[in-house]
């Protein structure tokens, strides 16, 4: 894969990075791959290949996913992050070859970037504060639709809220490792001031 074209937006969940990344696709004419959109493919994936964490966190129940020690959740989440991006690399690669590619999702962990041979103008981590994060969920009516299968919401959204608290942090100090550039999103600027900070620090401004 011709990684000159590729861009990449990293992070942690309930941050804007999605509605910035199709704002930059709209205004730069990119192909945008949004990983969510892959994940319960990849997921079957990594599980029809035998991965046991895949399979174990496939087959968990919300009581038995959620309402666990939330550090426990977070370390999870960046291991299984960690095997699923062979597989998002694999679907990057057939996307169409002669448009610039962005690529987006907490599912691109900067020390996987690292790896690949992007320059580091082109991948930028995105973060938000616990407030931030807090407050954005609790907006997100699917959230409680989603959590309504749990003996205990309430508990099972101050876990979730918790480990992604620590996958941001995490992820944050992986970016600082890597020299790549890492914005805190606290709802102090707004969309477009947002999204032209992200389109210069991937060199689109």
């Amino acid at each position: 894969m011709n990684f000159n074209h590729l861009y990449i937006i990293g992070g942690s969940p309930c941050c804007g990075k999605s509605t910035i990344a199709a704002l930059l696709c709209e205004r730069h004419g990119l192909q945008y791959f949004k990983a969510d959109d892959f994940l319960e493919e990849i997921l079957q994936r990594g599980t029809d290949d035998g991965d046991e964490l895949l399979r174990r966190v496939k087959d968990m129940t919300m009581d038995e996913l959620w309402l666990r020690n939330p550090q426990t959740q977070a370390t999870e989440e960046l291991m299984i992050y960690d095997r699923l991006f062979p597989y998002y690399m694999d679907a990057l690669a057939r996307l169409r070859a002669d448009t610039p590619i962005l690529a987006e999702g907490a599912a691109f962990l900067p020390r996987c970037v690292k790896r690949l041979d992007v320059e580091q103008a082109k991948y930028v981590c995105m973060t938000p504060t616990k407030a931030f994060q807090i407050e954005h969920y609790r907006q997100r009516e699917w959230v409680w639709t989603y959590l309504a299968a749990c003996s205990s919401k309430d508990e099972a959204f101050v876990n979730w809220m918790e480990r992604d608290a620590l996958f941001a942090r995490n992820v944050s100090e992986q970016a600082r490792e890597a020299s790549f550039p890492a914005l805190v999103v606290d709802g102090q600027a707004g969309v477009e001031e947002m999204a032209a900070m992200v389109a210069r620090s991937l060199g689109l401004a």
